[in-house]
């Protein structure tokens, strides 16, 4: 607090209700009532001239997590779904596989983002949680494992308690040098386990100045396995008489992930026939173009395009860069290269040859 107090709420958003404002003085009781804030402290910090934070009231979360007594030793090989009769799930298991499963459904936020949400506890080597889900975007490439899973862990205690006991559990089972996998600072502790390329990470937040404790551990599951030899899978050919070609004599840093887009493909071979692996765009008589990096290519149909973006940064100091960027008509923005600054000419000729544009 300090001369403008306010009171900060938080569920999924962040409210910040200034305390000088018209009809506070109204509100506040109810919300008091409804929550059952500790009024006491609370007119005891409006009241004081010194600038402090203080917490009056924490929604009480019920414990979400066991640790079970019995000890298994496979969280290098997935998780378990505590149906009956358990099912167990790798963490190779792609997208478009576990949507059939029938274990769980897809749900939209408040904020119109698309979750999976696991509708039975899941059993992650010794520990047991309640909930676990995972983002899911139906235009992301869906052949690939799930990229990662997340949850907040809950003690009764409403306290980092849950952040010990699993940083116990998993340092007995999942030995692990503190210093190289994290911090444990007095305003955030993070760990994070990695198991042949699934990374297991627990992380707790305490009151700062700048961050509020919600008393849940944040544990999420990455997965930074190769699932590369999906895209030997995505090739295409195209037709030499009647696909057009053009490369680039600047190279340039190709962007696009394949984990992420669904878009991204191997280099079709015509491509590297043709231009001797150097980066390059086509265009095809079927209205599809796409760019190719060193291994992987994107393809684009023309009637989900909106914008070409290329364009030279002119920094005051060094030599600067170029950007080229495709927006579809969803207005989403993607990156295709990064790199040094390309001649006006070449960017002209690539707009004669593909879109018939003037410069």
């Amino acid at each position: 607090m300090g001369e403008d107090p306010y009171l900060f709420l938080f569920d999924y958003r962040q409210h910040y209700i200034p305390i000088l404002q018209n009809g506070f003085s109204k509100i506040y009781p109810q919300l008091s009532e409804r929550f059952g804030f500790d009024n006491v402290l609370f007119f005891k910090i409006i009241n004081s001239k010194k600038e402090q934070k203080h917490r009056i009231w924490i929604d009480k979360k019920e414990t979400n997590y066991q640790i079970l007594t019995d000890r298994h030793s496979d969280y290098i090989d997935g998780l378990e779904v505590q149906t009956t009769p358990p099912l167990f799930v790798s963490w190779d298991t792609s997208y478009e596989e576990f949507l059939k499963l029938n274990i769980g459904h897809l749900y939209e936020s408040e904020f119109e983002t698309s979750y999976f949400k696991i509708d039975y506890p899941v059993r992650i080597g010794s520990l047991v949680i309640n909930n676990l889900e995972f983002y899911y975007d139906e235009n992301d490439r869906q052949n690939i494992a799930v990229q990662s899973y997340f949850t907040t862990l809950y003690a009764d205690s409403n306290s980092d308690k849950s952040y010990y006991e699993l940083r116990k559990l998993w340092m007995e089972e999942i030995p692990t040098d503190i210093e190289n996998a994290g911090y444990e600072r007095d305003d955030q502790k993070y760990l994070t386990f990695d198991l042949d390329g699934i990374g297991l990470s627990i992380c707790y937040t305490y009151d700062v100045d700048s961050q509020y404790d919600d008393g849940g551990t944040s544990l999420s599951i990455n997965n930074y396995r190769d699932y590369s030899e999906v895209i030997a899978r995505d090739t295409i050919e195209l037709n030499p008489e009647t696909t057009k070609i053009l490369s680039f004599e600047t190279w340039l840093d190709f962007q696009p992930d394949y984990k992420n887009n669904a878009n991204v493909i191997a280099v079709p071979q015509l491509l590297n026939e043709n231009t001797q692996y150097h980066n390059a765009v086509w265009l095809a008589n079927d209205h599809t173009f796409g760019f190719t990096g060193d291994q992987y290519a994107i393809q684009f149909n023309r009637t989900d395009i909106s914008q070409i973006i290329v364009q030279n940064v002119l920094p005051a100091k060094g030599g600067g860069y170029v950007e080229f960027f495709v927006r579809l008509k969803s207005d989403d923005l993607v990156a295709i290269y990064y790199g040094e600054q390309m001649h006006w000419m070449p960017m002209c000729n690539l707009y004669k040859s593909f879109w018939a544009l003037k410069c």
